[in-house]
């Protein structure tokens, strides 16, 4: 059969047509021919329809099964599909990864020899190509690679591929096309990888030459549904489902094609490729590497804190207009729909009954999966509520961060990620209550407020907790801002990057 497919108008009248019907014995004729049609009728009852009702069961049984396959391959089930995710091509896939991965061990050791050769026995700085989104970049981690870059500047010889217009701390910079055939002045490339839009020329090039990534995010599954299905391949997405869950994919895809199953976004996290790409994995949290370890146990990981740049910030409570006795409660960062908002407003409502003078100051971009006019409108707490949108300088990010009394984090579920905003809370001294999960889990307990996952009534507790302790948020603050200080300065995390990155030579 071609490939063309049946529309849903002829597969609803073939869907019609499936079912046989006997034949039903009538005449045009008056009087008589009525007798006639019952004679007839009686006859075939007693001659031929006993023999011919299998007959039509039968026929109409094959007919409805050929319906509902042709349905199926209107809806992208079995055929082409399903290819992608046999035994022969996950093996392929996967052992063309493998390959591709040792081919690039031998390079990096052949290039870290030439550049050996070439310092003359003198020591010498490791050479990084550096693959990451950069400023002006609406992504987290372009600000971190902007705060980390001076840093490792110092301590290797650092060439940014990236067409960004900007490059920072005054790098040398060249366009992405440029690498494959400039990959050998290097010793690796470092690529920084995460779960957005802005890593797709990330993504295929670390593909063909693998190196050391810097896995921001442990799911990616966000990225690469938008990368294959959002370019209308379905076929690319199954793809990479049968490279992360072998066979067990096809019924699942089958679901989704067809409607019947969400994608799991959150329960397939499709990273095995970029793992089985990688001569060495950098990640912020030991959650992280363990769940790493239990996908690939001889991946070679380094646990590496995310870093924040410290920052004279400010109180910009005076902006607000807020009388001295309120209570301020924030939720800073990008507004989706993991962070909670919802949840976090409902408890801040209950909070009012106890705290009539408390705000509620939300900073940063509000995403269209979050109705948060909604939340607020059936709450009715608009007048407690106070919205700013996008930040741009994070000098004002860590301003406002300042500026409340009780910070909230309460992303859930965890893609694995490590909060730039939530680290930057604490830098700035302000007391940070987080969900006791993933790498929020990690953080110690006098340096951050822990409660489980989505439990109104735990979250309503702390906060009433922290209203009526001021000292105790002092506290907090105070452990939180040594605890950033002490393991997520520049310095401390560039000398951790190089000391990584060296210490792959005896593997490569």
């Amino acid at each position: 059969m071609s490939d063309d497919r049946f529309d849903r108008a002829r597969l609803d009248e073939l869907g019609r047509r499936a079912a046989l019907r006997e034949y039903e014995f009538v005449s045009a004729a008056p009087g008589v021919g009525r007798m006639v049609a019952r004679l007839r009728a009686a006859w075939n009852d007693v001659a031929t329809k006993w023999q011919v009702r299998p007959l039509l069961e039968q026929q109409s049984a094959f007919n409805a099964a050929l319906v509902e396959w042709l349905a199926r391959r209107q809806m992208g089930e079995g055929g082409a599909d399903e290819r992608h995710v046999d035994a022969e091509r996950i093996a392929h896939d996967r052992a063309a990864t493998a390959l591709n991965r040792d081919v690039a061990t031998i390079g990096a050791r052949a290039a870290r020899l030439s550049g050996d050769r070439a310092a003359s026995g003198a020591a010498r700085r490791l050479r990084l190509a550096y693959f990451s989104p950069l400023p002006p970049a609406r992504s987290g981690i372009a600000d971190y690679s902007a705060d980390l870059l001076p840093a490792l500047a110092e301590r290797a010889d650092v060439t940014l591929f990236s067409d960004a217009p900007v490059a920072p701390a005054g790098l040398p910079r060249r366009p992405l096309d440029a690498f494959p055939a400039e990959r050998w002045a290097y010793d690796l490339p470092l690529y920084h990888m995460g779960n957005s839009v802005h890593h797709a020329d990330i993504y295929r090039l670390l593909r063909r030459f693998p190196g050391v990534t810097v896995l921001h995010d442990f799911t990616l599954h966000h990225f690469i549904a938008h990368l294959t299905l959002g370019a209308g391949s379905f076929a690319a997405y199954a793809r990479e489902m049968g490279y992360d869950l072998g066979q067990s994919a096809a019924p699942l895809l089958r679901d989704i094609r067809s409607g019947r199953a969400p994608n799991p976004l959150y329960d397939v996290a499709l990273n095995q490729r970029v793992i089985d790409s990688s001569l060495g994995l950098i990640v912020h949290s030991q959650t992280v590497a363990d769940w790493i370890h239990a996908l690939r146990p001889a991946a070679r990981v380094a646990v590496i804190p995310h870093l924040v740049v410290p920052r004279r910030e400010r109180s910009r409570r005076a902006e607000l207009g807020l009388p001295a006795e309120a209570l301020l409660i924030a939720a800073v960062g990008q507004v989706t729909a993991a962070k909670q908002l919802p949840l976090a407003l409902r408890a801040f409502r209950r909070l009012l009954d106890f705290v009539p003078e408390a705000r509620f100051l939300i900073v940063g971009e509000v995403l269209p999966e979050v109705d948060l006019d909604g939340a607020i409108g059936e709450l009715g707490v608009g007048e407690r509520v106070i919205r700013l949108d996008y930040v741009e300088s994070l000098d004002a990010f860590a301003d406002w961060a300042a500026t409340a009394d009780i910070v909230l984090n309460l992303r859930y579920p965890t893609l694995g990620e490590t909060s730039g905003a939530a680290l930057r809370v604490m830098a700035a001294g302000r007391p940070l209550v987080v969900f006791d999960h993933g790498w929020y889990g990690e953080l110690p307990g006098g340096a951050a407020v822990k409660v489980p996952p989505l439990d109104e009534g735990a979250l309503l507790a702390a906060l009433l907790e922290l209203a009526g302790d001021p000292a105790q948020r002092t506290a907090l603050g105070a452990a939180a801002a040594q605890y950033v200080a002490e393991r997520c300065a520049p310095a401390v995390v560039a000398d951790a990057y190089v000391a990584f990155v060296a210490g792959l030579e005896p593997a490569v």
